[in-house]
């Protein structure tokens, strides 16, 4: 029993056909059956019947396989994960992830002043949505991560920024003379915010869900600027955060108001997978976005 031949075995019981199977590879459809009945032979079990159309039907035994190859696909990329991070470690490199937003509050110096102060240590960042994030970390693809609230519980996150969430919106229109927002100012509201890979997103979502209400139409971008031209025009709310309102760029346009929503923060830290233990790089970030957090 080879890999390939529990990935060919997968894909011929996903599709339920040999020749279809094949194709995705490519390789000759007589070659992938000829992989799975080498299989069938080993493991002395039928992993597949014909049904009347012609179509593969998983027997129980294939079934059973699939939940192994599940779990062999897992641990394998866990353990390939492992062996990354020891390469890493030895030659004194730090995988980061980082939350997109979460580098433009924190300052283009803030990579470049840890390399200043660690420059033997090598720091290569991705910056990418909160949900790509939170997964390059999990899979061992960072080392650590600057990811963004709520936080994943198989994380250990140090948090190192609360801010209110606001919303940007027209000065003329009726919600503009209001102090702050509530949930319910939501209904049937068009929205301009980041896409559902985006934690934000999932935060208002289920907030208007357990509200009973429900938006008007919703424009995905993680531009910013798109954001705000959006409130400009008058065409709804977009979405922001308090460091961003006062910008100037943003605040001396009288044309705007920047409302916070009720009891709602923008929130990031630092984390590293809780099973894992810190190499002395990770150690160093982990202090130096803490300490320089707390200044």
């Amino acid at each position: 029993m080879y890999r390939e031949q529990l990935q060919y075995f997968a894909l011929a019981y996903q599709l339920r056909s040999f020749s279809a199977a094949a194709k995705k590879i490519p390789m000759s459809s007589q070659g992938l059956a000829k992989a799975v009945h080498s299989l069938e032979s080993e493991l002395e079990v039928i992993l597949f019947e014909s049904d009347s159309a012609g179509r593969l039907r998983p027997t129980p035994q294939a079934d059973l396989l699939l939940d192994f190859v599940s779990v062999f696909e897992n641990n394998y990329a866990n353990l390939r994960a492992e062996y990354q991070a020891m390469r890493a470690a030895e030659r004194h490199e730090l995988r980061v992830g980082i939350g997109l937003g979460i580098l433009g509050y924190l300052g283009p110096d803030f990579i470049q002043c840890f390399r200043r102060k660690h420059p033997r240590i090598a720091v290569r960042y991705e910056e990418l949505n909160d949900c790509a994030c939170d997964i390059g970390l999990k899979a061992g693809r960072f080392d650590i991560a600057l990811t963004v609230a709520p936080y994943n519980p198989d994380f250990l996150t140090y948090e190192l920024y609360s801010t209110p969430m606001y919303f940007w919106i027209s000065a003329e229109d009726e919600l503009a003379s209001h102090d702050r927002l509530h949930i319910e100012d939501f209904l049937d509201r068009r929205i301009s915010m980041p896409g559902e890979e985006f934690k934000c997103n999932v935060t208002l979502r289920n907030m208007a869900k357990d509200a009973g209400i429900e938006f008007g139409e919703v424009y995905a971008t993680a531009e910013i600027f798109r954001m705000f031209d959006f409130a400009r025009t008058g065409k709804g709310l977009g979405f922001s955060a308090k460091h961003l309102v006062k910008m100037d760029l943003f605040a001396r346009d009288s044309s705007v108001v920047a409302l916070p929503l009720e009891d709602v923060t923008w929130r990031f830290g630092i984390a590293q997978l809780s099973s894992r233990k810190p190499t002395p790089e990770m150690k160093a970030f982990i202090d130096y976005c803490i300490k320089a957090m707390a200044a």
